[in-house]
């Protein structure tokens, strides 16, 4: 699984913390890593499915050769991301359906990640799944065409998820296992399923914090002539860098 696709599309200030304190911390990086993680998984299965390799799935040829209102047919094999998103849901979710006594909290955002039909990730795949067609007729006039659902490329889900990311809702706990916006001017708008959830606000990535595993970063290298990833006005937080010359024979 392309799960680090991440490093192309989040700001690699965060990125150095990602293997630590982030899984736990309850901040909208744990829960962008729950649903890259859960897409990753998907996407893998689902691309193993259609390619023949497990014994338990074959691509979906349940909808092969019904007609549609629009006047074409489903044909070929789409891709199976029903299964997909059943195997990512058991695999993905197990080791925290079996923790039996989280905190009431953190047990909130989990019902909300866990108890739902599709999590933002698997949700992530099947809204982009990308419908592909062929068509039929003398010289290609298109009188009648076969359609197939096929995967969306993982950088696209990627894209999306980061998208969510950026609008990661702040939630409270509320009675009935629900959750609720933080803030008097949203609360009543509701969380939707497909919406990132998360409870604290991020750390300083900026900043070194060794109990958080965070390095912070200063004395990284920066470019200056980029706008990118490694840009000196993004990586060096606004804090200035010194320019080395170095002479090569």
């Amino acid at each position: 699984m392309r799960i680090f696709t991440k490093v192309r599309i989040f700001n690699p200030v965060k990125c150095n913390a990602i293997k630590t304190f982030l899984f736990v911390a309850g901040s909208r990086e744990t829960a962008f890593i729950y649903a890259i993680t859960s897409a990753g998984a998907t996407h893998a299965v689902t691309q193993a499915c259609s390619a023949g390799n497990l014994t338990d799935c074959s691509c979906d040829a349940s909808r092969q050769g019904q007609s549609t209102a629009e006047g074409w047919k489903w044909g070929g094999c789409s891709d199976n991301v029903r299964y997909g998103m059943m195997f990512a849901r058991q695999f993905v979710d197990a080791p925290e359906r079996e923790n039996s006594s989280p905190p009431p909290f953190r047990s909130s955002i989990h019902h909300h990640y866990l108890e739902i039909r599709a999590p933002t990730g698997r949700l992530a795949i099947e809204r982009q799944m990308e419908l592909k067609c062929r068509c039929h007729g003398v010289s290609g006039s298109c009188e009648l065409k076969t359609c197939w659902n096929k995967l969306p490329s993982f950088e696209q889900v990627g894209r999306f998820l980061k998208m969510k990311y950026d609008s990661s809702i702040q939630v409270s706990p509320k009675a009935k296992r629900r959750l609720r916006r933080r803030g008097k001017v949203k609360r009543k708008v509701p969380v939707q399923k497909e919406d990132l959830v998360h409870i604290h606000r991020s750390p300083n990535f900026c900043v070194e914090d060794p109990k958080r595993g965070i390095l912070g970063t200063s004395g990284r290298r920066c470019n200056r002539t980029t706008s990118g990833p490694q840009a000196c006005n993004l990586l060096c937080c606004g804090r200035g860098y010194n320019t080395q010359v170095r002479e090569w024979f």
